[in-house]
């Protein structure tokens, strides 16, 4: 009598195992090559792909130490009474100790300037408190906005803020200058 032999198809099966293994990871791999071109979308532009541009005004004192803290607290976004606004990249030349928020499609944006000389009219027009912080509303350049500029500080800030913003910028400015800069 011949000797026991396993059957052919009990030998194959760990050959089979091992290349059904070996061409998943392989198949698996074509899958997301494959997936990742047929479901590629165009990538959305990011705001700050074009630059905004403000126009640059005198800021005596931008360069100063008081500013530069200021401006490095500033937030990545700034509350208004229609929504959140992100920073904004600005074109060169930038102005000195000035941020932007806003300002897509062609819409007025807020900026911020740092560094301004006391305003005239800070004798003469009634001030108002907002958070402890002393503004006094001036002639803003822009029509449709209105630019703050405080009179309690060292250093002057400037806030021109589009009416259809509300009041909500004021308020997060001047909480941080509040923190950032002491009063005189």
């Amino acid at each position: 009598m011949a000797p026991w032999r396993a059957p052919d198809v009990a030998r194959r099966l760990p050959r089979v195992l091992v290349g059904i293994v070996l061409s998943l990871p392989v198949l698996l791999v074509g899958g997301v090559l494959l997936a990742s071109v047929v479901f590629v979308r165009d990538p959305v532009p990011d705001v700050d792909t074009v630059r905004l541009t403000v126009r640059a005004v005198p800021t005596p004192a931008a360069a100063s130490a008081d500013c530069s803290r200021l401006l490095s607290g500033l937030p990545g976004e700034i509350r208004t009474d229609t929504g959140m606004l992100p920073r904004r990249i600005l074109a060169d030349p930038v102005p000195a100790a000035t941020v932007a928020w806003g300002g897509e499609d062609g819409a007025t944006p807020i900026v911020l300037r740092c560094g301004l000389p006391r305003p005239p009219e800070g004798a003469t027009r009634p001030l108002r408190d907002v958070v402890g912080v002393d503004w006094v509303a001036v002639a803003a350049d822009t029509p449709g906005s209105t630019t703050w500029v405080t009179v309690d500080r060292a250093v002057h800030i400037g806030l021109t803020v589009p009416d259809a913003f509300g009041e909500a910028p004021l308020l997060d400015v001047s909480r941080g200058v509040k923190i950032a800069l002491v009063s005189r």
